[in-house]
């Protein structure tokens, strides 16, 4: 599972998750270099052109720990401190060149996420699936 991938599966995490993911880090020894702080920042888009223009500002919130000298970098849209703080943590171990015990659990515990959100994700399309109308089929139309 790259970055990407992890920074994803902990913005959509639900809150009762992301706090059993920050207990994970509880008897980790973690240095928080940068506490959540929220801020502004320019949001980008590119038009059909291809030319990039602004959107406009958009509230976020960042975070930034150590672990074994390995920096962990969190940003998340919104002011949510302990999902950034959260990101964080997981990018710092999850960085770091020599494999934990934390780092394998993270590994588990994020993997679980994904299973369970791609479920949750299926069961929302068959229900959106369940209320389509084929209108060419409807009779005396």
């Amino acid at each position: 599972m790259n970055r990407t991938e992890r920074t994803c599966l902990i913005e959509a995490m639900e809150d009762k998750r992301l706090e059993e993911l920050l207990a994970l880090f509880a008897d980790v020894e973690l240095t928080v270099s940068l506490p959540p702080r929220s801020g502004l920042m320019m949001m980008t888009a590119t038009d059909s052109f291809d030319t990039d223009f602004c959107l406009g500002e958009v509230l976020v919130t960042e975070a930034r720990v150590i672990f074994r000298g390995c920096e962990g970098f969190g940003m998340v849209p919104g002011e949510s401190p302990r999902r950034a703080l959260a990101r964080a943590c997981a990018d710092a171990v999850l960085g770091c060149a020599e494999p934990t015990r934390i780092g394998e659990e993270l590994e588990i515990f994020l993997r679980q996420e994904e299973v369970l959100q791609r479920a949750g994700r299926a069961k929302a399309a068959s229900l959106i699936a369940a209320t389509r109308v084929n209108f060419d089929l409807m009779p005396g139309a």
